[in-house]
C-alpha cells in the first residue's frame, strides 16, 4: 500500500460537483495540483471543514470512523503524515483507544496520535513476558534503561496489569489506557510543529509518498461519470468516460 489514507472526497454544498479521491500523504510535487482539483469543486480556498469524507481506504481500519464526516484536506493529510511515523504496535494503541473513545471527529484522532503510545495493548496472551516489558516501557514514556529491563519480571508485570482490571476488548486487541488522557495537542486550526519533510507547500507538509496518480470521478450535465487520471509529470488531463457519451470537463461547467 503506497498510502497511509486515501480518502474519497466530495462537496456537500455542491452534490453534482462529484467526487473525489485523494492519497495521503500528498506527495509534495502533487499538493498545488490537488488543491486545483479541489477548487474545481468549489472545495480547498478555505481552512474550514468543507469536505465530507465519503470513504476511507487505509491500513488503520479505525478511521472508517470518519465517514460521513467533514474535514479540511490538511487535517487528513497531517493525520497520514502522523501515522505513517508509527513504529511497529503503535498502530495497534492508536486504534484500540480510537476504538475505546469512540472517537469520530478528526480533531480528536490527530490528539490521539501524541498519546496513543501510552496505552498497553495485548493481542497474544502467550508472550507475557514480552507484555510486561512493553507495558513497563510505556508507563516509563516509551523508554526504559538497560540493566532496568534485565531486572524486570515481564510476566509478573503482565499479570499484575490484567490482574488490574479496566481493560476494554477492542477488534485491535485488549487495551488498557493506564491513565492516559487526550490532550488537546492541535487546538483544530493550528497544527502542531512536525519535521516530516523538509519542503513545506503553502498549507501544510507533505512528502512523496509513492503514490504518484489522482483520481477524480464526478458526473456532467447530462449525468455521464468519468474519471480523471493525472500523474505527477503535470501533462494534460486525460478524461475516459465511465458510462455514457456525454462529457463535461470541469472546466466548462459554471461555478456558483
Amino acid at each position: 500500500m503506497s498510502y497511509v489514507i486515501k480518502a474519497v472526497l466530495s462537496n456537500p454544498r455542491r452534490p453534482e460537483c462529484g467526487q473525489i479521491t485523494i492519497p495521503f500523504p500528498i506527495p509534495v510535487d502533487q499538493y498545488d495540483q490537488t488543491i486545483e482539483m479541489l477548487q474545481e469543486m468549489d472545495l480547498g480556498y478555505s481552512v474550514n471543514r468543507e469536505c465530507r469524507v465519503d470513504e476511507v481506504d487505509s491500513h488503520y481500519r479505525v478511521l472508517g470512523a470518519i465517514n460521513g464526516t467533514l474535514v479540511n484536506v490538511d487535517q487528513l493529510d497531517y493525520l497520514a503524515k502522523r501515522l505513517d511515523s508509527f513504529c511497529v504496535g503503535e498502530d495497534e494503541q492508536f486504534q484500540a483507544m480510537a476504538w475505546k473513545l469512540k472517537l469520530t471527529d478528526i480533531k480528536d484522532l490527530i490528539n490521539l496520535t501524541f498519546c496513543s503510545q501510552r496505552a498497553t495493548v495485548i493481542t497474544d496472551f502467550s508472550h507475557l513476558e514480552a507484555v510486561g516489558r512493553s507495558h513497563f516501557i510505556n508507563l516509563n514514556g516509551g523508554g526504559a534503561r538497560m540493566e532496568e529491563l534485565e531486572s524486570l519480571d515481564g510476566i509478573e508485570t503482565a499479570l499484575l496489569l490484567i490482574d488490574s482490571g479496566g481493560e476494554t476488548v477492542t477488534p485491535y486487541g485488549v487495551v488498557y489506557d493506564n491513565g492516559m488522557k487526550l490532550e488537546q495537542v492541535y487546538n483544530g486550526y493550528q497544527f502542531p510543529a512536525y519535521p516530516y519533510d523538509s519542503t513545506t507547500p503553502p498549507r501544510g507538509t507533505t512528502r512523496t509518498s509513492g503514490r504518484t496518480d489522482l483520481r477524480r470521478e464526478t458526473t456532467s450535465a447530462c449525468g455521464t461519470r468519468f474519471s480523471i487520471w493525472r500523474g505527477n509529470s503535470c501533462s494534460p488531463t486525460t478524461m475516459t468516460p465511465l458510462s455514457g457519451s456525454c462529457i463535461t470537463p470541469p472546466a466548462s461547467r459554471s461555478r456558483r
